[in-house]
């Protein structure tokens, strides 16, 4: 296991120059001191502070050792004295409650202990105050010594703005509580305003901004996405700081010992250290000395009315007349409301205190650029079609550049709260119980709809939760060899799948609009079409800029992706075991709850995850891992034998891959997943090199993937013979491939389109008729496609429409597809833009009316789902149903409702999605039909590892991806397939129409579709039903 101390010091990622710093700096500035107690709301479990206020001492020796007690063995047992020893150390140092632990938290200091528990609890602790912590360290060092260089560009920038920005805030409050300046909305912002310290909302401001525009590269965030985020950022201090001192009341009342102050919990010296009396800081305060000249009672940072009486307190003696005093209570009645409340704040709220919050950020945030000092941020109104204008903000090109080509460090420590735990997760035991030690998870991300909170809390989640808790025990660990290399691909921009180029595209220069004074002119003259022809050269020019500044967004937001997953895997690497706490969407669809590094994620998350368990190879884990490489390579729809020749054909590339992965065979880089494909060809190598491949110890994941499995859902409940062929729902000796099925189809009327000519040549498009200018469209799209249609092309398409793919969402998917194939052949794809647009417009509309056209038995199974959904919703009733797991489901999909709010940067329009709302009808019934397939294929995959659980087998899964070792490959195909037929073997459509028909006896429903021969049994036998 890893040294707990050596967690930061050790880490690349870490800058040793500011540990060194930070060892120095022991008389720190109290008022930068406390701000370590931000972002704590709403994450800590119910019970933390009960238990942490109970006796937390450790269990007995009897109760840890059991029946058979190291204590009875012989003193020259050298295994047990040091058992012994290590036990008798541990019963004399109790662990630390979890308050201690928040309160005392020092990012560079993890707690030196073996213990895994206390360790994954600090990493929880960190999780939410390393950036806060941090910054209150490296203030006061930088403060002092004028030394910015040891910091990393996020650090620096913060430590820049503080002064500045938390001066600002608090004249904003000043001015509230006096009166002394009169602003829009100061009567309803004010008293959340002063909610808080201008120290911890000149953190809370500053980090959020940063960090919220930077994950979202160079396209910016709306204002109203971040004033809201501040302003819940805001909300959940002031709960927390509220919780922790009731918290400690009750405790003390339970315990009847005398009231407890917060720095109760600290020891003698530390409280002795940073204690003075309220009057003194009012005064330094009022003089403007706060930050230098004293310090601050513990308990004055962890509850705001304190905090407010400074104000109260100098408003009095500057002006002590009755109109004064009048407005001085209200305003303190407010406050103090606010801060005592246990009601949520109101959008508008948290809308108006983050806007004002922005605009003080706006006005005092400023970047070093070319030797002079200009706005970090900027407000801008885009308008968009159909919207009167977006507000948006956005982080300066020279910010955003210097973080990612930074190292690591300018993004570590501000992540995210939720990453890979070290020990296994709690078992979910109730719908807000489970997971994380110490954070709050929920275990259905529900949308805000309480009918479905409602409903969860009533239904027997018993399946569900088994279900979670087997995928959240089992162990990883992180792939080394796969993260050196992806670390090299990012260091030397070497763009390979998840990794994007760390160089922009060239930017042209933004085309200037051209004079034009046609209205003198005649529409026939030459001098009027040239006009036109500039303007219309004007328009493309300008399209083509915004698409190539686009792209540059685009990459600028992966760079950021790339950073974060890397980050994270560097992190975590030299742990044994890591886990991924799961938890569910409204459909029953389970995934980690970690966003950033997980199996749920990209290729290159994948390839540096490995299981923690090595398994022996057996007699058939080479042919898997050999079928396993041949899939990733694109190869999977060959026969089992023939992916297996494959990879043995290409030894010698999997050799060179191992070898010298940067070397002049660059084979492995060219697969359609690289960095699975890496770790594959290591495993291959490794295993035939031990001498005993049978014996090879491999940990590494092997997948089994469904056949277009939205369709196999549809044929298994229609029982549809044909539509079950195709997607390997029957024994056959080689695999069905659907995509190819409808690829040829597709292939087959571009040609015949493509070979007619239209004799429209040197005819203006403005004198032919509709069908003709159509007619033409279509010509000259198979025209442009015609030769570029591939499996790929397709796939996506194919594989989405059983999910509701749309038209737009279609034509999206083949377009990525045919502007790859057409740069592959030099052509300029900005340049034909528009007839791309057009092309891939004619080739979705062809796929999508060929999908119809094969698989009718999943049509008509699709089009009485939607159906039955359009009755429901004209009740005005969500379609709800209980998925085969148990699992309450509740469309949460409502009309919103929009409201304008005056703020101090621009009027904003707020959308309301509360379960009070009409229902969206439309959408109730179009989105019913894939969110049930969903809710079906959950149960798949959650069933599955149930019974892979039971059989003792190691199992994790994406959706329709089921992965084991290698040497389990063949159990667990036969344990997927029985959960398949054993599933469908339920009358699952006559159970649905069954229950609504009792909880709406005024509807009449359709009757169900008419079933085909299809024997579900020839599942079990079917070879490439998963492979």
């Amino acid at each position: 296991v890893r040294d707990p101390r050596s967690l930061h010091t050790s880490s690349p990622l870490m800058s040793q120059a500011l540990s060194s710093c930070l060892q120095d700096d022991e008389d720190e500035d109290e008022y930068v001191a406390q701000i370590a107690n931000s972002h704590l709301s709403e994450i800590l479990n119910d019970d933390v502070y009960a238990i942490s206020m109970e006796d937390s001492s450790w269990p007995s020796l009897d109760d840890e050792l059991g029946e058979t007690s190291i204590w009875d063995a012989p003193l020259d047992d050298e295994t047990a004295v040091a058992e012994r020893r290590k036990l008798a150390q541990r019963q004399q140092a109790p662990k630390r409650s979890a308050i201690e632990m928040l309160l005392n938290f020092d990012l560079e200091s993890p707690p030196q202990t073996d213990d895994l528990e206390e360790m994954e609890l600090w990493l929880e602790c960190e999780a939410q105050r390393e950036s806060v912590r941090r910054y209150q360290k490296v203030i006061e060092s930088a403060r002092d010594r004028r030394d910015y260089a040891s910091l990393t560009v996020v650090q620096k920038q913060i430590v820049q703005w503080y002064p500045k920005l938390k001066e600002a805030i608090g004249e904003e409050q000043q001015a509230y509580i006096t009166k002394s300046k009169a602003k829009r909305d100061m009567n309803r912002y004010g008293p959340f305003l002063c909610s808080l310290q201008p120290q911890k909302l000149a953190v809370i401001v500053s980090h959020e901004s940063i960090m919220h525009t930077l994950q979202r590269g160079g396209n910016g965030v709306t204002l109203v996405s971040l004033a809201l985020r501040i302003g819940g950022a805001v909300e959940a201090e002031v709960k927390v700081q509220r919780a922790l001192q009731q918290r400690l009341e009750e405790s003390s009342l339970r315990n009847k010992e005398p009231e407890l102050n917060i720095e109760d919990l600290l020891d003698e010296n530390e409280s002795n250290e940073i204690t003075a009396d309220t009057s003194e800081i009012a005064d330094q305060f009022s003089e403007g000395e706060g930050e230098d000249a004293g310090t601050t009672s513990f308990g004055s940072w962890m509850y705001g009315p304190s905090h407010l009486q400074q104000f109260i307190d100098e408003a009095h003696s500057l002006d002590p007349s009755k109109k004064t005093r009048i407005r001085i209570n209200y305003a303190k009645r407010r406050a103090q409301w606010i801060l005592k409340s246990d009601e949520e704040w109101t959008k508008p709220d948290k809308l108006k205190l983050g806007i004002l919050l922005i605009e003080v950020l706006l006005k005092t945030a400023t970047i070093q650029h070319k030797g002079r000092q200009e706005k970090a941020f900027s407000h801008e109104k885009r308008y968009f079609p159909k919207q009167k204008c977006v507000g948006k903000i956005f982080l300066h090109d020279a910010l955003y550049k210097m973080v990612t080509e930074h190292t690591f460090e300018s993004l570590e420590g501000h992540t995210t709260r939720y990453k890979p735990m070290i020990v296994p997760p709690r078992d979910w035991v109730a719908p807000n119980d489970g997971g994380y030690s110490w954070l709050k998870t929920d275990l259905m991300r529900t949308h805000g709809s309480k009918m479905q909170t409602e409903a969860l809390n009533q239904a027997d989640l018993s399946t569900v939760f088994d279900g979670l808790n087997v995928l959240g025990s089992v162990p990883w660990a992180i792939n080394e060899f796969v993260l050196d290399v992806a670390q090299r691909c990012w260091r030397d921009n070497i763009p390979l799948g998840d990794i994007p180029s760390r160089t922009d595209h060239i930017l042209p220069q933004k085309p200037i609009l051209p004079k034009r004074d046609t209205q003198n002119l005649d529409p026939d003259s030459p001098a009027f079409k040239a006009a036109n022809a500039e303007f219309r050269a004007f328009k493309e020019a300008l399209s083509r800029y915004h698409r190539i500044k686009q792209k540059n967004m685009d990459l600028q937001s992966l760079r950021c992706s790339v950073m974060l997953k890397l980050d994270q895997a560097e992190k975590f690497k030299e742990f044994e075991q890591i886990y991924f706490p799961y938890n569910m969407d409204f459909r029953g669809r389970a995934y980690p709850v970690p966003p950033h590094l997980s199996n749920v994620g990209s290729d290159l998350c994948r390839g540096m995850l490995r299981f923690a368990e090595a398994k022996p190879l057996g007699s058939r884990g080479l042919y898997w891992l050999k079928v396993h490489l041949a899939n990733l390579a694109g190869n999977d729809k060959l026969t089992f034998h023939g992916r297996a020749a494959f990879t043995e054909e290409n030894m010698e590339n999997v050799r060179a891959a191992v070898s010298d992965p940067f070397g002049p065979n660059r084979w492995w880089m060219t697969l359609d997943d690289p960095f699975q494909g890496l770790a594959t060809c290591q495993e291959i190598v490794n295993a035939i090199d031990s001498g005993d491949p049978e014996s090879y110890m491999c940990s590494l994941p092997v997948h089994m993937d469904g056949s277009c499995n939205g369709l196999q859902h549809y044929a298994a409940l229609g029982r549809d013979t044909v539509g079950g062929k195709a997607v390997n729902l029957c024994d056959a000796d080689t695999p069905q491939d659907v995509y190819i099925g409808v690829m040829h189809e597709v292939i087959r009327r571009v040609t015949e389109e493509a070979a007619i000519d239209l004799d429209f040549e040197g005819v203006d498009p403005d004198e032919l008729s509709a069908s003709e200018r159509e007619a033409l469209k279509h010509n000259r799209a198979a025209k442009l496609v015609n030769g570029l249609i591939d499996r790929g092309v397709v796939k996506r398409t194919v594989m989405t429409s059983v999910y509701g793919v749309t038209y737009i969402g279609a034509r999206k998917q083949i377009q990525e597809k045919i502007e790859e194939k057409l740069e592959e052949k030099g052509y300029d794809i900005d340049e034909m833009a528009s007839e791309i647009h057009a092309a891939c417009g004619y080739l979705a509309s062809t796929t999508m009316d060929v999908m119809g056209e094969l698989f009718q038995g999943a049509r008509q199974t699709m089009t009485w789902l939607a159906t039955c959904a359009r009755l429901i919703a004209q009740l005005d009733q969500p379609v709800a149903w209980m998925s085969p797991i148990g699992v309450p489901v509740v469309q949460p999909y409502r009309q919103s409702k929009p409201f304008t709010i005056l703020t101090l940067l621009q009027s904003v329009v707020l959308l309301d999605t509360s379960d009070d709302l009409p229902l969206h009808k439309s959408r109730q019934a179009t989105a019913f039909p894939p969110n049930y397939v969903h809710s079906l294929d959950s149960s798949h995959m959650l069933l599955t590892a149930l019974e892979m659980d039971r059989r003792g087998l190691t199992f994790s899964a994406v959706h329709d991806s089921f992965w084991t070792h290698a040497c389990d490959i063949d159990e667990m195909n036969e344990a997927l397939r029985d959960v398949f037929v054993e599933l469908y073997e339920q009358p699952l459509l006559e159970t649905l129409k069954k229950t609504w028909e009792l909880r709406y006896p005024s509807i009449t429903f359709p009757d169900l579709p008419e079933r085909g021969d299809l024997d579900l049994k020839e599942v079990q036998s079917a070879p490439y039903f998963f492979q």
